[in-house]
């Protein structure tokens, strides 16, 4: 491996690559990732970075170009972010779970010059080549049809990096659309520093040594994925990418690996595990840590007790957000059960605070916007006017609601602007609501969130019909489906005569909420 100048003059943080090269001095011929049939060690996996990166150069691409990439979890993909890393290239994540008109709107927003796209997303390809006019080539992750080149022939084309380019701690390093509060997803960019310092802080909180194994379920164009891959390697342990495999596969390849550390992505996936260890006798002895989110609730933190009871495991639950580099707050251990509302205390190096309207902080127990001050925060891209008003000073503006207790905890009240947490994903209301009201049956709709025990929240449309008939939730479904990504479809229609609304005509959410709330409650009884 070759390995890179140092300029000095980048202070004392380290960038995302250069992490990787010290890990891969010190480590060497340890296991850096591995699939069920092969192992990766960390000199070479730096090695094909080191070539990645001299690939991606030789076509042309310069220092904060974007580059899209559409894929599932696999070697290439974190090697193709370390390597954009090392030529101070801005890595484009997208998610797939989208469709082609989403990932256009992305690309061509963020400009992006290249796309590196897996053999799942090749027929995406025809038209995101149509519809992105700053897309100079396409490289598959292996044989893709369709594109320019593989990522096999970029490592191996024999081009050194050169020219290398300073890389500040403040330049941007990943670029991830997130569902904003108006309009159209902000693409917020990510810096060297932010990343640098949430890898070193979530895996001194895990406790990650070089004897642990993280199986990557969380799909990295999640930051939360990509993090935790990141800061399982900067300590030597090992990455289980089990990459487009169902759940089933993916439980009995953390049983053959060993796996010691997850994050579930829905409670669903920690059914099956105990499932598999019950009735399959498989052995899961090795897992130490399961990871998802903190202070959600009395019946959801009781039945992930259960789940790391039968599974003998510790947990460890966080709130965080893009804005933020991933997380803010953790709660672990029996903190987690005893106080289930709770998400925990800021991570170190994290100012927390919460503001009324005014923007002034307020005592223990009073709700307020949930406010953060780090290195760590992000910004937006090509959105001056978004940017302006995510900050007060050096603070954050979360847009979540939330109070903290006389001990310094957080509790997560509601979000600020409606957003809809379901299953991992953000969902913005207005986009479902602009795809519904295409509807010819569709009088009046608005779209809410309610409590749902797999999903965290269910995207549930509130409808008002056109001519008096009700609408079914597979006619709903079937409508979307193209329109919109398949999480962003509702899983539940409520038919209702008419919609509440305030003076102003605005919709009054709460009211539906709560009235649906008491139906199911009454329902329940």
């Amino acid at each position: 491996m070759r390995a890179p100048r140092r300029d000095h003059r980048e202070g004392k943080v380290e960038t995302l690559h250069e992490k990787l090269f010290k890990a891969a001095e010190r480590f060497g011929d340890r296991v850096a990732v591995m699939s069920r049939d092969r192992e990766t060690s960390f000199r070479e996996f730096a090695d094909r970075v080191e070539r990645l990166a001299g690939g991606l150069q030789s076509t042309g691409l310069r220092k904060g170009d974007r580059v899209s990439i559409l894929a599932h979890n696999r070697l290439d993909y974190l090697a193709c972010h370390f390597a954009t890393s090392r030529i101070g290239v801005i890595l484009h994540v997208m998610n797939t779970r989208h469709v082609v008109p989403e990932w256009l709107w992305a690309m061509n927003d963020a400009e992006s010059s290249a796309l590196i796209v897996d053999r799942e997303h090749a027929g995406a390809i025809p038209e995101l080549r149509r519809g992105c006019p700053s897309l100079r080539f396409v490289a598959g992750i292996g044989e893709v049809e369709g594109a320019d080149f593989t990522t096999d022939q970029l490592a191996d084309s024999g081009h050194d990096v050169r020219d290398v380019p300073r890389i500040h701690p403040r330049d941007p390093v990943l670029l991830i659309y997130t569902s904003g509060t108006t309009g159209r997803p902000k693409g917020c960019l990510q810096t060297q520093v932010g990343s640098s310092t949430v890898d070193d802080l979530t895996a001194e909180v895990m406790n990650v040594t070089e004897d642990d194994v993280y199986m990557a379920i969380m799909p990295y164009f999640h930051q939360a994925g990509m993090i935790r891959s990141r800061a399982t390697m900067i300590r030597g342990g090992a990455n289980v990418v089990p990459e487009a495999l169902k759940i089933d596969e993916i439980v009995q390849l953390m049983a053959e690996k060993k796996v010691t550390i997850t994050m579930l992505v829905s409670s669903q996936q920690g059914l099956v595990l105990v499932d598999r260890a019950v009735n399959q006798g498989l052995d899961f002895s090795s897992l130490r840590l399961l990871i998802s989110g903190g202070g959600m609730g009395r019946k959801t933190m009781l039945a992930l007790k259960v789940l790391c009871d039968a599974l003998k495991c510790d947990f460890m639950g966080i709130y965080g957000q893009t804005e933020c580099t991933g997380p803010v707050t953790v709660v672990s251990g029996e903190v987690a059960f005893q106080n289930p509302d709770t998400c925990g205390k800021p991570m170190r190096g994290i100012d927390l605070e919460i503001w009324d309207e005014n923007n002034r902080k307020v005592p223990p127990g009073v709700v307020g916007e949930i406010m953060v001050r780090s290195k760590m925060t992000a910004s937006y891209w090509k959105n001056p006017e978004a940017n302006e008003a995510l900050y007060t000073g050096e603070w954050l503006h979360t847009g979540d609601l939330g109070r903290l207790d006389e001990e310094g905890y957080l509790y997560f009240v509601d979000r600020k602007k409606d957003l809809i947490k379901t299953g991992g994903e953000n969902v913005y209301p207005q986009e479902v609501e602009a795809v519904l009201n295409q509807h010819p049956g569709i009088a009046e709709v608005t779209v809410i969130g309610l409590p749902d025990p797999q999903w965290g929240e269910a995207v549930t449309a509130v409808i008002v019909s056109a001519d008096g008939k009700d609408i079914s939730l597979e006619e709903i479904k079937a409508f979307c489906r193209g329109k919109i990504a398949g999480y962003k479809i509702p899983k539940m229609v409520k038919m209702v005569d008419s919609i509440p609304k305030n003076e102003t005509g605005k919709v009054v959410k709460r009211e539906l909420r709560e009235r649906f709330l008491k139906e199911e409650a009454g329902r329940m009884a």
